[in-house]
């Protein structure tokens, strides 16, 4: 099963606000799921009249019971915004990571009407599950109180918001979402129908006139020093069966381990939905396999493929979905960037050499059907869209050092130009003339970096691997009090890797590279026949937002291939299962396997839907 990023450990409330985990700290006790049984036929609720009941695997990560979730987009703990919200309200847009495109729910068409303005016009046929229109107003309440969070935590004079500014209703069915600069127009959406400061981007939550929301908006605007703390701790308002959604199923009913939605029938494709109940099961285990092999639920949002001694109890009719969808698995480097400990790595001639140690070659023995070797070039683009071939990068990354080789001889060549030296038994020697050794922190359940230890050390070098807990993992990494660790990305689509929260942000601060670096060219040169080009990471990622053009986006991989703060050595499919001997998931292909909430969304669209095929 795919393990989760180790991006979000030990973060700090503002970063879980920013990049909206979902979670609790405890772990709910005694949760067997109660069966669920699959495609049981007792449904009481509205629907197509099949008697059918999709039984799904609840993912909610913090084991938290559902009858204690929330709906508060902008509380990590104890959050159900996602599951089961994601479900029981609609969102405007979904975007695609996979095809960086969006796909209507609630707004028919968006355009940008001006170079920092892009405009959404929503359907009037969408209602909240009382009767009421779902109006631009609600929309805008949303963003004016993430932003707001945004704002109270900001430093005097900094964006709130790297991008997004303001929105604004201009009628009932009019949004205008306003950016600080000039946006290409697949950047812009992406970013508008994101999260901001919590889970917006999994659907309005927020309805105009309504409370807690409007008195958090005005507080949040008289500068209420208390308001945020309030706002980030709510548990209001609460799941329960009198949740108002807006989404193509209502809310029946919220128990200990399940909870269970029923169709809408005035939602506008209520019609094509070929089920009569939703159904969440919640099990102490939190592995999808187990459940899913008995026959216990109909479907998982994730946790696949299976290792290959598994796959013997999977359903006859076991499909995959999300297949776009994976991890990338890396070797990440302490650079060594304004940080007060040394590091071997803050020479990148050290980084390019250790990566040509690696074997990757009898990387595949060590695998067990899950993982996947990185068999290109380091370039962070995702290697299902390297694996398909479909996208310009595939050929770009074709020219792009490879590393992985075991070419020891090239390895050796850089090691003596930075100053390393090898003594008569074969050891490789610091610049001061103490043994090259490499404090490696974590990675022993990982197959990639036990494999690149022992390359190392056949090669000369040292290894002292330390294992620490996820507090003093995050304390360390933080500081730059390590050499190597191991690191997870989420790889879901081109533009999702290159945020500026993310790689300017987050990895920076965790490799702690130089964030402007002169790298060779001509791209795909490493030797620079054309001499250099200055390369600074955030203005050049800035700069593709601002003008779509690919040349960014290839020269941005290109100083990822040659300055090396991470090598990805493994790809992990972040795949959902369903039993498709009794269930259709039918969608467009941009939707089933390219987005994470693919099970939520398809029922949601005008040419999409869930439906039940069995007997």
């Amino acid at each position: 099963m795919p393990d989760s990023s180790e991006r979000f450990s030990g973060m700090s409330r503002r970063d879980y606000l920013r990049y909206g985990v979902t979670g609790s700290v405890a772990l709910l006790a005694g949760c067997s799921g109660d069966g669920g049984g699959g495609s049981n036929g007792e449904s009481g609720g509205g629907g197509s009249g099949t008697g059918a009941t999709f039984n799904v695997f609840d993912p909610n990560t913090g084991g938290t019971a559902p009858a204690n979730r929330h709906l508060n987009p902008w509380n990590p703990t104890q959050n159900g915004c996602w599951h089961p919200g994601a479900n029981i309200f609609d969102r405007a847009v979904v975007h695609s990571p996979a095809t960086n495109e969006g796909y209507s729910i609630i707004a028919q068409e968006w355009e940008m009407v001006e170079d920092t303005t892009l405009e959404f016009r929503l359907s009037d046929a969408f209602t909240w599950h009382n009767g009421d229109s779902v109006t631009a107003q609600d929309w805008a309440l949303q963003f004016d109180i993430g932003l707001g969070i945004l704002a109270a935590q900001a430093e005097d004079g900094a964006r709130p918001h790297p991008l997004v500014k303001s929105a604004e209703a201009v009628d009932d069915t009019t949004l205008q979402v306003g950016f600080h600069d000039t946006l290409d127009e697949s950047w812009a959406l992406q970013n508008a129908v994101s999260d901001l400061a919590g889970r917006e981007g999994r659907g309005i939550f927020t309805k105009s006139g309504e409370e807690p929301w409007e008195t958090w908006k005005t507080r949040l605007e008289e500068g209420d020093d208390a308001v945020l703390e309030e706002i980030t701790t709510s548990n209001e308002p609460t799941l329960s069966a009198d949740t108002v959604g807006n989404g193509a199923f209502q809310v029946a009913e919220v128990g200990d381990t399940t909870t269970i939605m029923e169709v809408y029938d005035d939602h506008p494709n209520a019609d094509s939905i070929e089920l009569d109940e939703f159904r969440l099961d919640l099990y102490e285990s939190n592995i999808p396999t187990q459940p899913y092999s008995a026959g216990e639920v109909d479907a998982a949002h994730t946790g696949f493929p299976v290792q290959e001694d598994l796959q013997s109890n999977l359903p006859e009719g076991h499909t995959l979905f999300r297949e776009t969808l994976s991890t990338n698995k890396l070797f990440a480097f302490n650079c060594g960037h304004e940080v007060d400990y040394e590091t071997p790595f803050s020479d990148p001639k050290v980084r390019k050499a250790v990566c040509h140690v690696f074997d990757r070659e009898r990387l595949p023995q060590l695998l067990q059907g899950v993982n996947r070797p990185f068999g290109w070039g380091p370039c962070r683009v995702p290697g299902n869209i390297l694996e398909e071939g479909n996208h310009p990068a595939a050929d770009w990354v074709e020219d792009f050092t490879l590393y992985g080789q075991n070419d020891t001889e090239r390895a050796t060549e850089l090691l003596n130009q930075a100053g390393y030296e090898q003594d008569d038994d074969g050891n490789w020697l610091s610049p001061d003339g103490s043994r090259f050794e490499i404090n490696w922190m974590n990675g022993i359940e990982r197959p990639d970096h036990q494999l690149l230890q022992r390359n190392l050390k056949d090669f000369g070098i040292a290894i002292n691997q330390e294992q620490v807990d996820s507090a003093t993992l995050d304390e360390r990494r933080t500081v730059g009090d390590y050499h190597v660790m191991p690191d997870g990305s989420s790889a879901n689509g081109i533009t999702a890797m290159w945020t500026l929260d993310l790689v300017p942000n987050w990895i920076q601060s965790i490799t702690h590279y130089q964030p402007e670096r002169d790298v060779p060219m001509p791209v795909g040169d490493p030797e620079g026949s054309n001499g250099t080009k200055t390369i600074n990471v955030e203005e050049h990622i800035r700069q593709w937002q601002i003008t779509g053009e690919d040349q960014y986006h290839k020269e941005l991989m290109w100083w990822w291939n040659q300055t090396l703060p991470e090598m990805e050595a493994m790809f992990q499919p972040d795949a959902g299962a369903y039993d498709g001997g009794n269930w259709e998931l039918d969608a467009q292909d941009a939707i089933v396997d390219g987005v994470d909430d693919a099970l939520y969304i398809a029922p949601k669209m005008e040419d999409g839907t869930i439906r039940y095929i069995g007997d």
